[in-house]
């Protein structure tokens, strides 16, 4: 397998730092013990940009290869910097040193066509004299673009979740930046498999390491001889190795021992083409439903979908087309939600660990013929103060893991719900209020409202279960001290005092452990949805605005009286 370093990591010595350490606790402080300029050197947490996020909703929102080049022209004020972006950002893409010449092809043959066929219909369908479109329900367009502008809502977060060198490098000649670094910045591409992409988990978890400030190449877990012999032939060659200077015979790093457990949960999870199948014909169904939809109900009621005349046909053929891209608003959902599980699943696993006795190894190698059909168990014993230091840290390092994705997944699944939420307020507009409108508007908004509401639902449902972790793994952590308490008072009464100093020591790192997962997991950085943390009153709410609005609308139809001629035309009595 390749291995990718990270730009900055490539720069810093890492294993001359792990030569000078004497103490666990200098690998928890790593900017301080390095010395290194940590601006220059390490990565920070990403701040959200909402600079770079309207520049980006600009250049969605203007038709690409069209009015993209003088925008990125009037943002860049230079022609070389404004052709970089241009290329980086697939808005004029005509270079093969930026992406591939399929790319280029398929934008130039479908994605540019379809987008500039969408907004000439919207703007025929608002600016064209309602005469001389009859045919046309101007609502079907709108909720057509709306799909569009929703997608690009999500394209512009994740350049929000960009870094600051990555913002430069979209501006700079190849090969600083190109389509395969674009790729695995995407959720739909990178993220989602990362299996294809060679040194992505690495480079994660380089990033999260330097955001936590800690090196877990220096922090060692301690576990029976059996179970570090079996782990120390595994991962060598890999850049995050079972064995380093700081291991005894009896340890393992907790960077290779985090790094197999997010490539069993993202990489080997025997789940991972099962689920990648489903969704492929999930999406792959509702693609085609959707527009399927409106054109059967036109031919229900004996209609011409398209029209008679130019106008009505580019209108028409537009309003396919942002049907059809609503797919893609259905794929973040179900991504989404795939990491949520993908992560529960890491920490889990991580949780599991301290609980004896332990995980199946089989879990962790799910391909390994090795350990298959043997009961060998892995189990982190908290009773040992560096375990429990070394997990802390590991477990802290492991929630920021691909934090840039991790946040711009938290907001789309926000987009998402917040989208259900515009086309229930559109069927009230619809029902509240005179406008013509064809039945055909009211099937496809409904089948929307379904299809996205129930995917965000999962993901929320998956979110909750994610953050439920941290409340699990507290009271696993109260349980060890109120046991341990139990032991000290043992200790004190048989006067074994070192016993009891040692068990104390461990007690009282157990209970900042505690402390600390409480405060960042619950308080500082718990998974946020909609600005609220993920829990089960958010389902309540979710559900209750959704379905109040239902009603609503419902009441509105009920009240208006509203009934479709023998064409589906809405008639007012």
């Amino acid at each position: 397998m390749v291995s990718v370093m990270t730009a900055k990591t490539a720069k810093r010595n890492d294993e001359a730092f792990i030569r000078n350490i004497t103490s666990n606790y200098q690998a928890a402080n790593l900017r301080a013990e390095s010395g290194l300029d940590s601006d220059k050197e390490f990565y920070n947490t990403v701040d959200f940009s909402w600079r770079q996020f309207w520049e980006s909703l600009l250049y969605e929102n203007s038709p690409p290869g069209l009015m993209s080049p003088f925008v990125a022209l009037m943002i860049e004020r230079s022609f070389s910097r404004a052709w970089c972006v241009c290329q980086n950002r697939g808005i004029l893409p005509l270079s093969t040193k930026y992406n591939s010449l399929g790319f280029i092809i398929i934008c130039w043959l479908f994605f540019f066509p379809g987008s500039w066929l969408l907004t000439t219909a919207l703007v025929l369908t608002l600016f064209t004299e309602a005469g001389s479109l009859s045919d046309i329900d101007a609502f079907l367009v709108i909720v057509a673009f709306t799909c569009l502008f929703m997608r690009r809502l999500i394209v512009s977060v994740k350049y929000g979740y960009f870094r600051r060198e990555t913002y430069g490098k979209l501006s700079m000649p190849a090969p600083e930046w190109d389509g395969d670094k674009t790729r695995r910045q995407l959720i739909t591409w990178g993220w989602s498999k990362p299996r294809d992409y060679p040194g992505l988990i690495e480079d994660e978890l380089a990033i999260a390491m330097d955001e936590n400030d800690v090196l877990l190449q220096g922090l060692p877990f301690s576990l029976d001889k059996n179970s570090a012999e079996l782990l120390g032939k595994r991962g060598r060659g890999s850049r995050y190795s079972a064995k380093t200077e700081l291991t005894d015979e009896t340890e393992i790093s907790s960077a290779f021992l985090l790094t197999e457990i997010l490539k069993s949960a993202y990489e080997n999870n025997p789940n991972l083409k099962k689920n990648e199948s489903a969704m492929n014909v999930t999406m792959g169904v509702f693609a085609l439903a959707l527009p399927a939809l409106a054109l059967l109900v036109f031919n229900i009621y004996d209609l011409e979908f398209f029209g008679s005349s130019l106008a009505t046909v580019i209108i028409g053929s537009g309003s396919l087309v942002g049907l059809f891209v609503c797919h893609q608003l259905l794929l973040f959902g179900l991504l989404c939600k795939f990491d949520f599980d993908r992560r529960r699943s890491c920490l889990e696993m991580l949780g599991d660990l301290i609980e004896y006795p332990g995980i199946k190894l089989s879990r962790l190698y799910p391909h390994d013929s090795e350990v298959h059909g043997k009961d060998s168990y892995l189990l982190i014993d908290l009773e040992r103060k560096s375990n429990v230091f070394a997990w802390t840290l590991t477990r802290r390092v492991l929630k920021s893991f691909g934090s840039a994705f991790y946040d711009r997944i938290q907001g789309y699944t926000s987009i998402l719900f917040l989208f259900s939420l515009i086309c229930v307020a559109m069927l009230n507009v619809i029902f509240w209020t005179p406008f013509a409108h064809h039945f055909s508007t009211i099937a496809v908004l409904l089948m929307i409202i379904i299809v996205i509401a129930f995917a965000s639902l999962g993901a929320i449902f998956s979110a909750i279960k994610l953050q439920r972790l941290s409340e699990i793994h507290c009271d696993r952590l109260r349980k060890k001290m109120f046991i341990l308490e139990e032991k000290i008072a043992s200790c004190r009464l048989s006067a074994n005092v070192d016993e009891e100093e040692r068990l104390s020591i461990v007690r009282a790192l157990m209970e900042q452990a505690d402390e600390s997962l409480g405060f960042n997991e619950l308080t500082y950085k718990p998974t946020v949805l909609l600005g609220y943390p993920a829990s089960r009153s958010l389902v309540g709410s979710f559900l209750g605005i959704l379905f109040t609005g239902l009603v609503i609308g419902l009441e509105g139809f009920s009240a208006s009286g509203i009934f479709y001629d023998l064409s589906g035309w809405f008639v007012f009595p």
